[in-house]
């Protein structure tokens, strides 16, 4: 479908875009679906108000045959926090609730938190100290609130942390949790695992928010972002379910015999000829599905994904496509006029140029080792903003192939969905695929972000004093940039998944 405000493919090619680099791509990640470590994918990659490049390739549902199309439904997993706290962000223009507000306004359940007295326990104790404070909602979606998370797909808790959240997982498995506002109570109970504000920890803070939306707006969490957010972009297929009229249009997830055994998919018993080919999972069919209307999850996951594979948003490439232009143009709805309008424009900069983790935590945090999950490098600057990682390394040198660049900031979700908003280079891009346990992609040509910068190193980046961000070397001596302590192991944030199988791309011939 055409985008709103937006040109279709090489209609008008501005001066300095090489397209080269994308031709280059489209060759590069195809062969990784011809060889079977990916089902298939969409792309799109967008420079101001021009389409540069936009592909669908392989398969939707291998079984079915069904092709890969930019209007298939993809499960989207923690890439949904983003729309959840765009939506936090509109009731805080509407004045029903303020960053600074205690969770517990809204969720008294977390009235009188506590914190693990020690870092090994993985359950409650009568030693554990309350927190200092409760929670904030900035907290909650800056993930330094003391919350963690619990395993999903089935794996096995590692650590504490994981574990003290086991018993949660299971419950929404076993059709015990049956609302985000049953399961947020539950978190409660479970004691923080540092004091809020001490540290950043990914966690289930945005499906927190979630609750929080519920009570603030006084509608269930699906039909708020629906009023406030989907229906206003026209992104007409995103929801936590799929009704039967559009089931033939969600793909299938896939992931390795390891991971289907695991969840006990009918796939566990097929013959496999090496450990990244991959099988099915979430059922044998669309309509068996955890995201089918009417079989689909009570809880309904802010954060993305309750249990061990249910809960959270599923969305198209065209729909993410317009939530991610509407960032871009700065909380106007595209193709509309500047008085259509999601958020503020002066909303949407306090939530996307500045690093949220200094904010919160008084000092800027350094990838020590122990943030796998994040796209920044050893070594280099770590950022978060309202709606995911920002990049706030300024030194190119430190930056790995994956890294967001300098103010670029987006999400990514546990089958490989991504997306980015680029300010400097003006530039949108998003990937999407539905399998779990492959790298999509290993080499540079076949890295769509690579492919994309230099489609556009021929055009003037924008300032970066223009995208709200100020650069380490205009830094004053005065400003603090302690190392933090590092969060343990956890869910996917960056473009690089740890725990991921290599997909051996480059010993195929």
């Amino acid at each position: 479908s055409v985008l709103p405000g937006i040109l279709p493919p090489y209609e008008r090619i501005p001066p300095g875009i090489n397209l080269a680099p994308l031709k280059a791509y489209q060759k590069a990640i195809r062969r990784n679906v011809d060889h079977g470590f990916i089902p298939g994918f969409c792309s799109i990659l967008i420079s101001g108000d021009q389409v540069l490049h936009v592909d669908a390739y392989g398969f939707a549902d291998i079984e079915r045959r069904s092709p890969m199309r930019t209007d298939t439904l993809v499960r989207i997993y923690c890439m949904g926090k983003s729309a959840v706290a765009v939506a936090l962000m509109v009731l805080v223009e509407q004045g029903r609730c303020k960053l600074e507000d205690s969770v517990a306004k809204f969720i008294p359940e977390f009235t009188n938190v506590r914190v693990v007295a020690n870092s090994d326990n993985d359950a409650a104790s009568s030693n554990d100290p309350p927190a200092r404070q409760v929670p904030t909602l900035k907290q909650l979606l800056s993930h330094v609130s003391g919350l963690g998370y619990g395993k999903e797909l089935a794996q096995e808790p590692e650590g504490p942390a994981e574990r003290s959240y086991q018993a949660l997982v299971q419950g929404v498995e076993l059709g015990l949790v049956t609302s985000i506002d049953d399961f947020c109570s539950r978190l409660a109970s479970v004691p923080l695992r540092r004091q809020p504000g001490d540290g950043f920890e990914y966690s289930h803070g945005l499906d927190v928010i979630g609750r929080v939306i519920e009570v603030a707006s006084g509608q269930p969490l699906d039909r708020f972002l629906e009023e406030a957010l989907f229906q206003p972009l026209g992104m007409v297929d995103t929801g936590f379910c799929v009704p039967a009229s559009k089931l033939p249009r969600l793909a299938a997830v896939y992931g390795s015999i390891e991971t289907a055994t695991r969840l006990d998919e009918p796939s566990k018993k097929q013959t496999v000829e090496h450990p990244w080919s991959l099988v099915r999972l979430d059922g044998s069919s669309p309509e068996d599905s955890c995201w089918a209307e009417g079989q689909h999850c009570p809880v309904l996951s802010g954060g993305g994904l309750v249990g061990n594979n249910r809960g959270g948003l599923v969305s198209t490439l065209n729909d993410y496509a317009r939530f991610c232009l509407m960032l871009m143009r700065g909380g106007r709805i595209p193709g509309k006029s500047t008085d259509d309008r999601i958020l503020r424009e002066s909303t949407v900069r306090e939530m996307v140029s500045k690093d949220w983790l200094t904010d919160c935590l008084g000092r800027q945090q350094v990838n020590d080792g122990g943030m796998s999950g994040l796209s920044a490098a050893l070594g280099a600057r770590v950022g978060w903003n309202a709606l995911g990682e920002i990049g706030v390394e300024d030194d190119a040198s430190k930056l790995g192939p994956d890294a967001y660049e300098f103010t670029e900031y987006g999400y990514a979700g546990v089958a490989e969905t991504f997306w980015s908003v680029n300010p400097q280079r003006n530039l949108i891009t998003l990937w999407f695929t539905q399998q779990v346990d492959n790298h999509s992609w290993t080499t540079q040509e076949a890295n769509l972000w690579i492919a994309g910068r230099k489609a556009v190193a021929g055009v003037a980046k924008r300032p970066a004093a223009h995208c709200g961000l100020i650069s380490e070397a205009q830094k004053g001596p005065g400003e603090n940039k302690d190392r933090s302590r590092s969060p343990p192991r956890r869910r996917v944030m960056g473009k690089r998944l740890s725990g991921k199988q290599p997909s051996r791309i480059n010993d195929v011939h």
